[in-house]
């Protein structure tokens, strides 16, 4: 019978909030968790739509409900796409109306224009459109990425998500 492996002296360090999670019986469950996920999506990235309120007063407002969740494989991005390139292929994506969801139906609040900006927010953080999608943002797969549709430039949505995270 073949021993178990032991993870005693191992030491995982979240990198997006410096959780740090040691000792065998945590980091056995965390990889359990993570194989988990992984049979259950694949190497894939999961964007979440939403479009900006931005006369909400409160974070939850702003950010509305869900309107599309649209799960491309990891290849969809290549290893040297940026942040910026990646917006363009999703913009692409959002105009096609043969994207499926649980309507059926394109809602009228997803329809995107040229007026329309995205911001992609992953762990609580935006995503700088001159940084590589991967490497500069130390992406795992799977992956959930917010995409916010708004029409104010991006760096004001940011600073109203920053104010009303702070209420």
């Amino acid at each position: 019978m073949e021993e178990e492996r032991r993870y005693d002296n191992v030491q995982i360090i979240n990198i997006v909030d410096g959780t740090i999670i040691e000792g065998h019986d945590a980091v056995k469950t965390q990889f359990e968790r993570e194989q988990k996920m992984l049979a259950e999506h694949g190497a894939s990235i999961i964007f979440q739509v939403y479009r900006l309120d931005l006369q909400a007063d409160t974070i939850e407002k702003l950010q509305g409900t869900m309107l599309a969740e649209i799960k491309v494989d990891s290849d969809f991005v290549s290893e040297v796409d940026t942040v910026a390139a990646v917006k363009e292929k999703v913009r692409s994506l959002l105009n096609e109306e043969s994207l499926i969801r649980t309507t059926g139906q394109v809602p009228d609040s997803l329809t995107i224009d040229e007026t329309d900006h995205i911001t992609f927010y992953l762990n609580g953080h935006p995503l700088q459109d001159d940084a590589e999608f991967y490497a500069e943002n130390y992406i795992m797969l799977p992956a959930w990425v917010q995409i916010l549709l708004h029409r104010c430039e991006p760096v004001e949505a940011v600073q109203l998500i920053n104010q009303l995270r702070e209420k």
